[in-house]
């Protein structure tokens, strides 16, 4: 297997956000600095994973799994720490000098084949639209405000008439089974012919940003469809596209939300408007797979469909489906007969940008669809509406919330119902501790770590008055930390964690990395109030050993120096004792 650089996996390491490597893997949510997800390394049913974007570190507080971003990889993957660093780097696009054998999965030539078709289809068409031909194209999207900085982020292209893409793409060598497959061409009985001849094209990539089919908008109004998609395909079904997930993944994740709306130039014109987070579906029809990658971007699941009727009944079975999942769900209705980019150019940016913050609860949707579609006036309507919100309200986790919406319920309905309100789960508020040498040797022990992964001092003064360890994995990463900072003066935390061979001492790290720099910061008093606790821990360990050998049967000469020696760990043990009792 080759070997990949020090050099180079350092950079990779600075270079990858582990918020984002471990969101490609799981759905991680915001937690004040922080980021929780549910750990995939126990049977884990609420977010017990920390990540922490400042210290580029992920911890379990239950399983104890932790480590950096290479960890992560490895301990989800299970591959080898080489393969980790290149399954980073293929995630944040760094391109390594060498490859580790087995990093790069096997690729599927067919599915090469059809990526690479798409790839020049599109460069194909963001060319023409600069060009003579694209000139009618590129002032329509003028007109509607989509200026250069938009047709290159989008790769907005024109598709010219007359077969000219097939004659292109035959010309420069590409197979006709693989662009029949691509379905950018298809086989008639008169020939070869373009799928979307006389289109504004707009590219369709996955989740990894490989290109996989196109949306294409007739710009003739007696065209039957104004809108095509690419036919379902060996890389293209609709029901598993959600159109620009590869670039909203990092605003989503910033924003703690994924904005969701029904077609390409809504995403468009939110993103006009500085709305990055923003995907689509591809119309109204959200599949339980598009919710699932929906939910990877981020925990709060924000639908902003039209709101004509087929827009609302979608919203409906979307919240459904949402709420099955676990996601948190929310709703912007638009109510203003406009889609996005309409609301742009009548309207103004300003509208749009306030549309995007008017969220409502799921369930107060849920409670005006359904109230808005019962006859209030009858007796039996207005039961089967309780009937149908009630398991709806139930399901609500906050009290609050279980409260306020069967209130609107009652209002609506005039019954009287009834809330089972959860007794409040309080918790005893714990004082502030005064930082002081912790009472056990192993949490001793775990202090003069913290303290020698911060300070080359520690490291000297450990050196000097103690040089051990009674745990084996503490003694372990003593001696890494040691080794460490005689060659580079300082210890890097992440860096014992690449170099750590077994996971309880990546644990153990993590553990450490993961306490308040009040703990960590070297204390000249505590660090030495903490090595006398481990030598009056292994000084009377070794007085009880010489009581035992007392006890045998011994000749006179073995006696004799077996007492001197107990002698000595006694007295020395007092010193020690004597010391902790003064301080």
């Amino acid at each position: 297997m080759a070997r990949i650089a020090q050099e180079e996996i350092d950079r990779v390491k600075s270079q990858a956000d582990i918020v984002d490597v471990i969101g490609h893997y799981l759905q991680v949510t915001r937690k004040g600095r922080s980021f929780v997800a549910v750990c995939p390394f126990h049977d884990d049913h609420s977010p017990s994973l920390s990540i922490s974007p400042d210290r580029q570190i992920y911890k379990c507080f239950v399983c104890g799994n932790g480590g950096n971003v290479f960890t992560f990889v490895q301990n989800y993957e299970k591959v080898t720490f080489p393969e980790a660093v290149g399954r980073v780097a293929s995630l944040i696009g760094y391109q390594l000098s060498v490859q580790p054998d087995s990093v790069a999965k096997p690729k599927d030539p067919h599915r090469e084949a059809l990526y690479a078709v798409l790839s020049e289809t599109i460069r194909y068409t963001a060319y023409q639209i600069e060009s003579t031909d694209g000139t009618a194209a590129r002032e329509y999207l003028q007109k509607r405000g989509l200026d250069d900085s938009v047709l290159k982020h989008f790769e907005i292209g024109w598709h010219p008439g007359g077969d000219v893409l097939y004659r292109f793409l035959h010309a420069k060598g590409y197979e006709d089974r693989d662009l029949v497959s691509a379905n950018v061409v298809r086989t008639t009985s008169t020939g070869m012919h373009d799928v979307f001849a006389d289109r504004i094209t707009f590219p369709i990539h996955d989740g990894y940003g490989n290109p996989i089919g196109f949306s294409a908008r007739s710009m003739d109004p007696s065209a039957p469809s104004k809108y095509i998609n690419t036919n379902e395909t060996d890389i293209f079904t609709k029901g598993d596209i959600v159109y620009n997930a590869h670039r909203a993944r990092t605003a989503a994740r910033k924003a703690g939300c994924v904005l969701v709306c029904e077609g390409v130039t809504d995403v468009i014109a939110f993103w006009r408007a500085g709305i990055e987070h923003v995907v689509c579906t591809l119309g109204t029809a959200c599949t339980p797979h598009q919710i699932q990658i929906l939910k990877s971007l981020a925990a709060r699941i924000v639908f902003c469909y039209d709101g004509d009727e087929p827009g609302l009944a979608a919203t409906v079975k979307a919240i459904q489906l949402a709420r099955k999942a676990g996601a948190e769900v929310s709703v912007i209705i638009n109510r203003t007969g406009k889609d996005p980019d309409e609301i742009i150019r009548d309207l103004g940016v300003e509208e749009l940008q306030k549309l995007s913050r008017q969220e409502e609860h799921w369930m107060e949707f849920m409670l005006a669809y359904h109230s808005s579609r019962t006859n209030l006036q009858s007796y039996l309507e207005k039961k089967e509406l309780v009937e149908k919100m009630q398991p709806m309200i139930a399901s609500l986790q906050d009290e609050t919330d279980i409260s306020y919406f069967t209130g609107q319920l009652e209002k609506l309905t005039g019954f009287t119902l009834k809330t089972e309100v959860k007794k409040e789960n309080t918790e005893t508020v714990r004082p502030l501790k005064k930082l002081t040498v912790p009472d056990g040797t192993m949490q001793a022990e775990e202090m003069i770590l913290a303290m020698m992964m911060t300070s080359p001092e520690a490291v000297r003064k450990f050196e000097e008055e103690l040089g051990y360890l009674t745990g084996s994995t503490h003694q372990e990463l003593a001696m890494m930390i040691v080794n460490q900072v005689r060659s580079r003066h300082q210890a890097d935390p992440s860096a014992l964690i690449d170099s750590a061979e077994n996971q309880q001492v990546r644990n153990l790290i993590t553990d450490l990395m993961s306490r308040s720099e009040e703990e960590s910061t070297y204390d000249e008093t505590v660090f030495a109030g903490a090595l006398r606790k481990v030598k009056i821990s292994v000084l009377e360990a070794e007085a009880d050993a010489y009581r035992d050998q007392l006890r045998t049967d011994l000749n006179e000469k073995s006696m004799a120096l077996i007492l001197e020696k107990y002698g000595d760990c006694l007295r020395e043990l007092r010193r020690y004792i004597d010391e902790e009792n003064r301080n």
